[in-house]
């Protein structure tokens, strides 16, 4: 004769605390690798980055930081065109090196914007770039797109020239490899 048996299963408290560790194990490692995967992402647009209006330009909370003009007209498109690799290539580094203080934070300043387009000045090739702040700036069109680095609220450098700009960015990422 064969017998049945019945067994009563009920859940420990040490089953349900293992599997519960188990859960939130597997639940953290799947939000890091999300996480990893979200900061690991390159920066190709300047929807990506902070954009600055006006006074701003010369009020952050870095003591020295990039700021890159750039404008969204169509007028503009070919020379923006031609910075953005090594823009983004940098943002890209930037962002993914955060934690680093010697990797410059980049912002970007579209001169399209009506507010931003008051530092403009057309017909002319003069600009007046190192200033403290942003009534004082002028921007030729001719010079469009350039970047300034800020330190202590007020512009030290420019770079007007893709080369230029270029080699400054370069050799920030170089030295911070």
């Amino acid at each position: 004769m064969n017998k049945k048996v019945v067994s009563n299963k009920t859940l420990s408290y040490k089953s349900i605390v293992f599997w519960g560790i188990i859960a939130l194990l597997t639940l953290s490692f799947i939000i890091a690798i999300i996480v990893r995967f979200v900061g690991s992402r390159t920066i190709n647009s300047y929807d990506s980055l902070v954009e600055l209006k006006g006074d701003e330009i010369f009020d952050q909370a870095e003591e020295k930081y990039i700021v890159y003009f750039y404008s969204s007209d169509e007028k503009y498109k070919t020379s923006v065109e031609a910075m953005e690799d090594i823009f983004f290539n940098y943002a890209t580094f930037q962002k993914r090196n955060s934690s680093n203080k010697e990797v410059l934070k980049a912002y970007v300043v579209d001169l399209a914007d009506p507010e931003n387009a008051k530092c403009l000045v057309f017909e002319s090739t003069n600009n007046n770039l190192i200033v403290d702040k942003f009534s004082d700036l002028k921007i030729s069109d001719k010079s469009i797109p350039l970047m300034l680095v800020i330190e202590n609220g007020k512009a030290a450098s420019n770079k007007k020239t893709e080369s230029e700009i270029g080699s400054y960015l370069q050799g920030i990422i170089d030295e911070n490899k």
